[in-house]
C-alpha cells in the first residue's frame, strides 16, 4: 500500500511538474512572433505618376469630349427636324425631343461601360502589384499613408517601380535598362523620321 502511495503522489508530481514545464514553452513560443510588418502607400501620388492611371484620366477627358460633341451633333439635327415640321407636326416635336434624349443618354452608358471596364483593368492590375510588391518586401498589410502620422514602411515608389517593369519579359527588361527607352511606349513622328 506504501509503495502504491509513493508512486501515486511521483507520478502526479511528475504530471504537474510537465504540464508546468509545457505552459512555460508555449508561453515563450507565443512572445518569439514577428511584429506585424506594414506598409503604407501615398494613393494620389500613384494616381499622379503611374501610366496606368494617367491614360485612365485621358480616356475620361476624351470620353467627355467625344460625349459633348455628340451631344452637340444630335442637337442640331434635332434643331432641324423640328424646323422641318410644318404647322401640323409640331406636336411629334415632344416625341423628336425623346429620342434625341434617349440618343445621349444611349451614347453616355457606352461611354460609361467602357471606362469601368477599363477602370477594372486597370484597378486589377494595381492589386496584383500590389500583392507582389506586399511577397516581395514581406509585408502584413499595405494601407493608405493619409490615415497614419507616424509607422509603416512607404512602399509608394517600390509600387511605381514594379508597375513601371509589369508586363515586360525579361529581354524587354534588359533593352530598357540598356537604351533607357521602354518598348511599350510608340515612338513618336519625330523619332520615326530622325531614323529614316
Amino acid at each position: 500500500m506504501k509503495k502504491w502511495l509513493v508512486l501515486s503522489f511521483t507520478i502526479t508530481f511528475l504530471v504537474l511538474f510537465l504540464t508546468g514545464s509545457g505552459l512555460g514553452w508555449t508561453i515563450e513560443a507565443k512572445e518569439e512572433q514577428t511584429a506585424v510588418k506594414i506598409g503604407v502607400i501615398d494613393l494620389s501620388s500613384i494616381k499622379n505618376q503611374a501610366p496606368p492611371f494617367l491614360q485612365l484620366r485621358e480616356k475620361a477627358k476624351a470620353n467627355q469630349r467625344l460625349l459633348e460633341e455628340f451631344t452637340a451633333q444630335v442637337l442640331a439635327e434635332h434643331q432641324q427636324q423640328i424646323r422641318a415640321l410644318s404647322g401640323d407636326e409640331l406636336e411629334r416635336s415632344h416625341e423628336l425631343a425623346v429620342a434625341t434624349q434617349n440618343r445621349i443618354d444611349q451614347k453616355r452608358r457606352e461611354l460609361e461601360e467602357s471606362y469601368q471596364q477599363e477602370e477594372a483593368a486597370v484597378m486589377a492590375e494595381f492589386n496584383a502589384v500590389l500583392a507582389k510588391v506586399m511577397k516581395d518586401k514581406r509585408l502584413d498589410c499595405i494601407l493608405l499613408k493619409g490615415g497614419f502620422q507616424v509607422g509603416g514602411e512607404d512602399v509608394t515608389e517600390q509600387v511605381l517601380k514594379t508597375w513601371d517593369k509589369w508586363g515586360l519579359s525579361f529581354w524587354q527588361r534588359l533593352g530598357m535598362f540598356f537604351t533607357g527607352k521602354d518598348p511599350r511606349t510608340k515612338p513618336s513622328k519625330e523619332e520615326k523620321a530622325g531614323q529614316k
